[in-house]
């Protein structure tokens, strides 16, 4: 299975594996390289100086690695998506168009986006309308370009005042918009915390789905060291065809180099799995 570590998970310096191969984000893909994987994630790596992209690109196709997602929209601190307003609507091309320069520097195709915060003086359904009108804006300038708008459920356990916390309302807007540019990154440890029933979800919006992301519950830490059953979840992602990247968007329940050398043997294991 194709799996990818994260090279920055809620920062550009949240590194997976530092004891193992320091601070530097090339370091950390020669590691991951060698350690026989797939692909990377990079949450933030449009705010990674413009070099370094370029750098992070080389060193990719050097090992022959996948470029997983890296988050396309990061403005939280007001409504977008959910807005009918002109300047929302012109926050989220521009973002689309920095993010579209970004992928070409690392052979990028996977887009995070995210539907940022909810807009409470307006009533939920028209949100979901103003987010479904802004997307199809959005995914004519991203099928262009050839990059695919992954739309995420994000719990609003942990992120308060998200506004799609759950898979089926995802889901709902993706098809809506009716685009082969905006598909669903089904994201494990989101789903989960939402509404459970990873693998009856993952049936119900599998014709959507782009990308898989995983982490266990409840502390978004790697499989196993929390209450999902991952033998079963990922027999049944495999069971079903799926070849894509499958990203490790976890931290590390255990610090230091052991924690690391436990993560690595959990994913050697998960190779074996028929």
């Amino acid at each position: 299975m194709k799996f990818a570590p994260h090279i920055g998970l809620s920062s550009p310096e949240d590194l997976m594996f530092p004891s193992h191969a320091g601070s530097d984000p090339i370091d950390q893909i020669k590691f991951i390289a060698d350690q026989g994987f797939s692909g990377i994630e990079d949450n933030f790596l449009k705010l990674r100086p413009i070099e370094v992209q370029e750098k992070i690109g080389k060193e990719l196709a050097q090992h022959n690695l996948q470029m997983g997602c890296f988050v396309n929209n990061l403005i939280f601190d007001r409504p977008t998506f959910v807005s009918d307003s002109t300047k929302a609507r012109e926050i989220l091309l521009q973002q689309l168009r920095e993010t579209i320069e970004v992928a070409k520097r690392v052979n990028g195709k996977y887009v995070t986006t995210l539907s940022g915060v909810l807009d409470p003086s307006l009533e939920k359904d028209y949100q979901t309308a103003n987010m479904i009108e802004n997307l199809k804006y959005c995914a004519e300038l991203a099928e262009s370009a050839g990059i695919i708008l992954g739309i995420e459920a994000i719990t609003g356990k942990w992120w308060q005042g998200t506004f799609v916390t759950t898979v089926p309302h995802a889901y709902l807007i993706v098809k809506a918009v009716n685009s082969p540019a905006v598909k669903l990154i089904f994201d494990t440890f989101q789903a989960q915390m939402e509404t459970g029933n990873i693998i009856a979800n993952i049936d119900r919006v599998w014709d959507e789905i782009a990308l898989f992301q995983i982490a266990d519950a409840p502390h978004r830490t790697e499989p196993t060291s929390g209450e999902m059953n991952y033998i079963n979840i990922l027999k049944h992602i495999k069971s079903k065809g799926y070849t894509g990247l499958i990203e490790m968007e976890h931290s590390i329940s255990q610090p230091g180099k052991a924690g690391e050398q436990k993560v690595l043997e959990i994913y050697q294991n998960f190779n074996n799995i028929n």
